[in-house]
């Protein structure tokens, strides 16, 4: 389920309003979005567990030896030190999906921070097809 928004300038609100979808939204992703509006406590818990997933998986890949690009958002950027294309499709294979080829990057593998147990679920297939 995905609500997003956008701020910007009126200028570019204005220049972008002929392309809006007033219908690409489901009534679930509103609700969602407006529960978590009224509940102040959901973006520092929501920072708190993104957190400690991260530092879980960072200090399990530390472990195995692979390195990441520092990061402060929700995703990393591992160093596979190998072209990532067959290890994102090995993953696949295993019903984990993770992040597109950057060009820039062919050696780096872009996972986002989900949940603790679906990062762990990453870990169990990422140490099979690392190998």
């Amino acid at each position: 389920m995905r609500c997003g928004y956008c701020v910007a300038q009126k200028e570019t609100i204005e220049r972008m309003r002929p392309h809006q979808m007033w219908d690409s939204v489901n009534i679930m992703a509103l609700a969602a979005a407006i529960a978590n509006l009224n509940d102040p406590d959901q973006v520092t818990n929501g920072q708190r567990l993104n957190s400690e997933a991260k530092a879980f998986v960072t200090g399990e890949l530390d472990k195995m030896g692979y390195k990441q690009i520092p990061s402060q958002a929700n995703f990393i950027m591992i160093d596979m030190k190998r072209p990532v294309v067959p290890l994102i499709q090995a993953l696949k294979q295993r019903n984990v999906q993770v992040g597109r080829l950057f060009p820039a990057l062919p050696n780096h593998m872009r996972v986002t921070i989900g949940k603790k147990n679906e990062m762990e679920s990453f870990l169990s297939a990422f140490r099979q097809v690392a190998a």
